[in-house]
């Protein structure tokens, strides 16, 4: 079964996964994170997540590479790409993902 509270966060810049994790984790979110494409993937598909969190430092092509092998693991994940920090929260609740 799902947890709705936890997220996968993907990025490039360990001082934006920090502040995304800080912001998500303040609402009770769980937060795996992961500069690494491949280890996303793999966590993707051994574990359960509400969402796919992609920083918006990672290139469009490897959002979409990740977004889709990720959902070839679990076809019900939800991905989000995050524009901003400040609107991360914003993001969750548009796609249903409120704690």
């Amino acid at each position: 079964m799902m947890d709705n509270n936890r997220l996968l966060l993907v990025g490039r810049r360990q001082e934006n996964i920090d502040q995304l994790t800080g912001i998500l984790e303040t609402s009770g979110y769980i937060v795996t994170a992961t500069q690494d494409d491949g280890v996303a993937i793999d966590l993707a598909g051994s574990s359960s997540y509400a969402a796919l969190l992609i920083g918006w430092e990672v290139p469009a092509s490897n959002r979409r590479y990740v977004a889709t092998q990720c959902r070839l693991k679990d076809s019900f994940l939800t991905v989000v790409v995050v524009n901003s920090p400040n609107s991360v929260l914003t993001q969750l609740r548009q796609s249903g993902l409120v704690i």
